[in-house]
């Protein structure tokens, strides 16, 4: 077997609540609005091909759903969502809780996932995300439940059923998913919802890693930037996709982000 470390990422761009769209320049993004329906489901996104450019003995590569693969010095894989009002420290502003990331240190960032160290991983690399935020004046993310219910039963399918999309076989989309977890509490309420897909094989699995690849793809880190998001769900499996990886050891990653909007 190959020991060359390969790494993909897809980002999701939903711009409407009525039709499914992936454009070549936006955030992985759902919007709702009032007395709509949810999202349609719109075409997958392929695994895509192995970039040229290596680094090392690594080989990587990202899509976007519905877009060419595109061609980057980093491998990447992202996905974002958020919900509810924006977090702040207790009793204080979204500065000092700014502040409170920026000078906490991200701890396990190199742990190759593991069965036993997953809340670990999901931990660094969500405190890598917070953290890239907090560079740009964003307000920390924080954790949905729900979000991520959907994120780590995404991450499963993905496992199980072989595939690597935001759009499962039987038309299932991240919205979908994410109403399914009672995230969306009514009809009536409005919503911004995103996910970003990530796989990556060896010492690309790591948080580290799939992270900085984000960061390196100016749509992913549109992503992670988005102002509207407050709320995060991360999924982390110790496998990928037969059918993109080939059987190598690795990681599989979803992030989910959304807001509603009562």
């Amino acid at each position: 077997m190959s020991t060359a470390h390969r790494l993909r990422a897809a980002l999701l761009s939903i711009v409407s609540c009525v039709a499914l769209a992936f454009a070549t320049a936006s955030p992985a993004i759902a919007r709702g609005r009032r007395r709509t329906h949810h999202v349609a489901a719109g075409e997958r996104c392929s695994p895509g091909s192995a970039l040229a450019a290596r680094r090392r003995r690594g080989r990587g590569g990202s899509c976007r759903a519905g877009a060419h693969v595109r061609r980057t010095r980093r491998l990447t894989r992202s996905s974002p969502t958020t919900t509810t009002s924006t977090p702040t420290a207790p009793g204080g502003s979204a500065a000092a809780s700014i502040a409170q990331v920026l000078s906490t240190t991200c701890q396990n960032t190199e742990l190759l996932p593991a069965p036993g160290n997953i809340p670990l991983v999901r931990e660094a690399i969500l405190c890598l995300i917070n953290r890239k935020r907090a560079e740009n004046g964003e307000s920390p993310l924080v954790v949905s439940a729900e979000l991520e219910e959907a994120a780590e039963g995404h991450c499963s399918e993905l496992i199980s059923v072989d595939y690597f999309a935001h759009v499962s076989p039987s038309g299932e989309t991240p919205v979908d998913r994410i109403r399914d977890t009672g995230y969306i509490p009514s009809p009536d309420d409005g919503y911004v919802i995103g996910e970003n897909l990530a796989w990556g094989t060896y010492q690309l699995s790591t948080a580290e890693a799939i992270a900085s690849a984000w960061f390196a793809s100016p749509e992913h880190l549109a992503n992670i930037l988005e102002a509207k998001y407050t709320e995060t769900g991360i999924g982390v499996t110790p496998a990928v996709p037969e059918a993109v990886a080939n059987g190598a050891p690795g990681a599989t990653y979803a992030q989910e982000f959304g807001v509603i909007i009562p």
